[in-house]
């Protein structure tokens, strides 16, 4: 057993986190109350003793706790409360006194002249951790509310809706971009994944609609004019290029920009916004929003760069030199995955994301009357409903397993059945067939569900003899997303070669080369544009503390998430109100309005590419906003067994048995 006297560690102030507020705290003049014990006068005996190797003035009376904490010395205690009788209840403050034939508390033990005491040992450390997994097997509380630690994102959801109850639509959008930048972005288009835990879907089986309340605060603070996100601090002096102006370098460029950095957005196309540029439809993201909050981050003295290309206009190991003091790729995951199938290079044949592309460049784009899309994904739905958009009218989402594998959300297939899109579900392309160098149509094999395979998901498996053709004058290509290798090989910059993908420091977001940092497809492979997001202000976190001289463990501190998992429900709600719908375009005149359609045109104009979703009213976002059940820990942040558990790397999971976390 070896004792640390070095006075090292942690010596912060303890603190109870559930105290009253009324109790007064420490002074230089008065020895704090702890455990009950009488308030101290300055001539009472006074002596020294020993904690950590350091000299502390002790008084006749004191325990050691009291000693410990009016000397700035942190010694673990829950329980020590100056209204309370000590009860040695918690144990967490076990100590050792040379002399003493083992551990004993702090809080009930008297302070003695030439008293030897130690506080942290490998032993009582993990003697510590131990009592605070169980303390946390039994928790009747939590710490973040399920929708938050859901979020990639981490945004603060019951805050920002609280708001949108008090009409304070600006407050409740700067919540929000203390997390994340584009709120009207996100409003729309995200995957919503903090709705899947909502506590609200165990009272009535619908969660609170959190990602429409995002949107309907962003659009109500736009409609204001007003600020809705910090000053920057001063100039820092440094320099940042952020090349790719995607989801996550976005995000990275308003983090750092906010800490005073100068940033530059380096952006290989002739506007900024990566997928939500050119692979988002109109119909789901209007180009007037994506341009509001992409200007809202330009506002803060970042500078956008277009059409500068990575190979051609510069090069990563030169970025340096060209007087930037870190560098952050973003470059997403723009290349299509190939079907691997014979025909997928006639014409006729094309990546879906490529389409996409075209058609929101308000290219001219002919897909004839009878398209097939493969694949099941964001994706594939956005390239069906496109399609129909542009004036096919028999259009068919093929995919291998059942709507409910499909990554696609659930609201998204929806509208495909609305705008009149066929499913054709447990069916995979065989191969293409080729007249006179074009495709004419598909070849497919119906499928069965087997034994799941590594995702989770039962593997789809051929049913042999099931073959047959579908006729198509255009076939899409939807089945994911590869990050273009061929970019970056230059500057030694390390890839992971199995996928295809830049190899960074998981904690520190560093790739090989010093100052050079990387986030969001281009690390993760294809993912949501939430997850962008996320990726991109961790980034900024690590980039900010490198520029501050932070060593690697600094960096790794800097971005560390920590959210115990501390869940149980404990809330009433507020309203009996059942879900709100969203409000969305008629789906006759959709329909109708595709008939009319010839071409790719004008999207923003284009009547056929008007926004689906019209959003709520202010009378139901209030209305659905009375359905958040608030199930949030005001002491969140602040509370003693968080920061413990988070001090000893304690959980939840310790004494409750594999099976109840299946």
């Amino acid at each position: 057993m070896t004792e640390d006297n070095t006075g090292k560690g942690r010596d912060q102030p303890a603190g109870n986190g559930h105290q009253d507020p009324s109790v007064p705290p420490a002074s230089s003049g008065i020895a704090r109350a702890v455990g009950n014990a009488p308030l101290l006068a300055e001539t009472q005996a006074s002596f020294q003793i020993l904690i950590k190797g350091r000299p502390v003035e002790a008084r006749e009376g004191e325990t050691i706790l009291q000693a410990a904490t009016n000397a700035g010395i942190k010694i673990p205690a829950m329980c020590a409360d100056p209204r309370i009788k000590p009860t040695g209840d918690c144990g967490l403050c076990t100590i050792l006194v040379a002399g003493q034939d083992g551990p004993v508390k702090a809080c009930m033990t008297a302070v003695a002249e030439g008293q030897k005491i130690g506080t942290e040992t490998e032993e009582l450390n993990a003697q510590r951790k131990q009592t605070l997994n169980r303390y946390l097997s039994d928790h009747n509380a939590y710490c973040q509310p399920p929708c938050t630690a859901a979020c990639p994102a981490g945004i603060d959801i019951a805050g920002y809706i609280d708001l949108i109850l008090q009409k304070d639509y600006v407050g409740s959008t700067a919540l929000i971009k203390q997390m994340l930048p584009l709120p009207g972005v996100l409003g729309r288009v995200c995957p919503r994944p903090c709705e899947d835990p909502c506590r609200r879907v165990q009272i009535d089986g619908q969660p609170v609609a959190i990602c429409a309340l995002k949107r309907f605060a962003a659009d109500q603070a736009a409609a204001a004019g007003l600020p809705t996100q910090p000053e920057p601090k001063p100039s820092s002096g440094k320099n940042v290029a952020v090349v790719g102006a995607g989801p996550a370098g976005l995000s990275a460029a308003y983090y750092l920009a906010l800490e005073g950095h100068k940033v530059t957005l380096l952006e290989a196309a002739a506007k900024a916004g990566g997928m939500l540029r050119f692979g988002i439809p109109p119909y789901r993201l209007p180009n007037s929003v994506l341009d509001q909050e992409i200007n809202d981050i330009l506002s803060l003295g970042v500078e956008l760069k277009t059409n500068s290309t990575m190979g051609r206009d510069f090069q990563i190991d030169t970025l340096k030199d060209q007087g930037y003091d870190a560098v952050f790729l973003s470059i997403g995951a723009m290349a299509a995955k190939p079907a691997r199938i014979p025909g997928e290079d006639a014409e006729g044949v094309k990546s879906a994301i490529q389409f996409l592309a075209d058609v929101n460049w308000n290219k001219r784009v002919s897909v004839g009357k009878r398209v097939i899309v493969i694949g099941g994904g964001f994706t594939a739905a956005d390239a069906v409903r496109t399609a129909r958009r542009v004036g096919a009218s028999e259009v068919t989402m093929m995919y291998r397993r059942t709507r409910k594998e499909m990554s696609a959300a659930a609201h998204e297939i929806h509208e495909c059945d609305v705008e009149g899109v066929k499913l054709e579900l447990l069916t995979a392309p065989v191969s293409v067939k080729i007249e006179n160098g074009r495709a004419v149509g598909l070849i497919s094999q119906r499928m069965e569900l087997g034994e799941p395979d590594e995702s989770g998901r039962r593997r789809p498996v051929p049913i042999p003899g099931s073959e047959y053709f579908t006729p198509a004058d255009s076939i899409l290509l939807a089945i994911g997303q590869d990050v273009d290798v061929a970019s970056l090989n230059q500057g030694n910059l390390g890839l992971d070669k199995r996928w295809g993908t830049i190899e960074v420091d998981e904690a520190t977001m560093m790739t090989n080369l010093p100052g050079v940092f990387s986030g969001g497809d281009c690390v993760s492979g294809a993912a949501t544009v939430v997850e962008g997001i996320g990726a991109g202000r961790q980034s900024a976190y690590a980039i900010n503390a490198y520029l501050n001289g932070a060593n690697e463990r600094e960096i790794a501190a800097a971005i560390a998430k920590h959210r115990p998992a501390f869940f149980d429900i404990g809330a009433k709600a507020k309203s009996a109100a059942p879900m709100s719908e969203m409000p969305v375009l008629d789906g006759k005149g959709r329909i109708e309005a595709f008939e009319n359609t010839k071409h790719g045109g004008d999207v923003d104009n284009d009547t056929a590419f008007a926004e689906v979703e019209i959003g709520f009213s202010e009378e139901a976002a209030l209305r659905e906003a009375s359905r958040c059940l608030m199930c949030r820990c005001q002491a969140a942040g602040v509370c003693t067994l968080q920061s413990l558990a988070i001090e000893y790397g304690a959980g939840t999971k310790t004494y409750l048995g594999k099976e109840a976390w299946k």
